[in-house]
């Protein structure tokens, strides 16, 4: 009997000895497989964050507009626009003064902030002063200005936009003036234009300051 006690005794030990052995060997596989899983789930989503700060990157250029500095050529299907100069000043005069010509002096109190362009007609057809883009001028952060278009006049300096085209593959001097208070020229606040050639469907960001 008493044999019999141990013996029982001695297999029931050997069975929780089999079961304690056999179980950290099958947690072990399952810790493995969980790691490996784990490990892809991370490679997944380090891809799709990529993917998604690339658009978010791409999408917030394209709202905020590409940047273009004096001197940069913007060119769409139809327009060729080079950027020769921006400015802050009390009287916009033609390129050439060297004769009689009409110029834009400011109001009491206000200033112009004055950009000007150069444009290259690549279309087949007439290009009207009036279509060639939008400006519109933001200071600190808010306060807009809208542009309005003043070719250039090789007699009198400046004349109307409503009554002035480009011809196809001609290139004429082209100013817009943008009317604002004279606090704009006074501060340091931020100023920008943001420049939009008509039918493109994109936008342009020019820093003034």
């Amino acid at each position: 009997m008493k044999k019999e006690i141990i013996l029982i005794a001695t297999t029931i030990a050997l069975t929780f000895t089999g079961c304690a052995s056999s179980e950290p060997v099958s947690n072990s596989e399952e810790v493995e497989q969980l790691k490996k899983e784990i490990e892809s789930l991370q490679a997944e989503n380090s891809d799709l964050k990529a993917q998604l700060d690339a658009t978010v990157e791409e999408t917030t250029a394209s709202a905020n507009g590409v940047q273009v500095s004096v001197g940069d050529t913007i060119t769409t299907e139809n327009t060729e626009i080079t950027i020769n100069k921006v400015e802050l000043t009390y009287d916009v005069l033609p390129d050439d003064t060297s004769s009689l010509y009409t110029h834009y002096a400011a109001d009491p109190g206000n200033v112009y902030l004055h950009l000007d362009v150069n444009v290259k007609n690549l279309a087949k057809q007439n290009l009207s002063c009036e279509d060639i883009l939008s400006a519109t001028a933001d200071y600190n952060n808010g306060y807009t200005y809208t542009g309005y278009p003043v070719p250039e006049d090789s007699t009198t300096g400046f004349t109307y936009a409503n009554i002035t085209s480009i011809n196809p593959l001609e290139t004429l001097g082209v100013h817009y003036l943008f009317k604002c208070p004279q606090e704009v020229e006074e501060s340091e606040n931020p100023l920008f234009i943001t420049i939009e050639p008509t039918s493109s469907g994109s936008s342009y960001i020019l820093t003034v300051r």
